[in-house]
């Protein structure tokens, strides 16, 4: 099973204890988590909220994680799929191999309870020409409605 510490390290960078404690909370989420639910889960740990925020940043900048955009407008982060390749660059910095600090998947908002879940299965197809003339550092598409459980009430 992969871990918070070897995401970091097989990434070429340095893992601390806030970073792994926070990585590890994703890696355990099966939804994407806004910074109020990451920090909820780390009670107990010696950790700030400054720190979080500071940590989700580092991770966003080193490509581990994604943020998704919500209609609260609170941003919910979610692990990178780890079947990705990354590789160090000379700035030490990892990348995808692809797009930069980015994902190109969908995402399901349920309107009423707020759960965001990544569908890998349902990536962007964007001609590789956009790609040769454009630098695209963002793609998003939502798919909004009600969750399963949602349904049910």
């Amino acid at each position: 099973m992969l871990t918070a510490e070897q995401l970091i390290t097989d990434a070429g960078l340095r893992p601390t204890k806030a970073r792994t404690a926070v990585l590890n909370t994703l890696l355990n989420s099966t939804t994407a988590l806004s910074h109020t639910d990451i920090l909820a889960a780390l009670q107990g740990v010696e950790i700030d909220r400054v720190t979080v925020y500071r940590v989700l940043d580092w991770l966003l900048e080193n490509t581990l994680i994604h943020k998704i955009s919500s209609d609260d407008r609170a941003w919910k982060f979610q692990l990178n799929a780890p079947k990705r390749s990354y590789r160090a660059t000379d700035s030490g910095r990892s990348e995808h191999l692809g797009l930069l600090n980015n994902h190109g998947h969908a995402h399901l908002h349920c309107q009423q309870c707020g759960t965001v879940l990544c569908i890998h299965e349902l990536a962007a197809h964007i001609p590789q020409s956009l790609f040769d003339t454009y630098r695209v550092s963002n793609i998003e598409i939502s798919l909004k409605g009600l969750c399963p459980d949602c349904q049910k009430t």
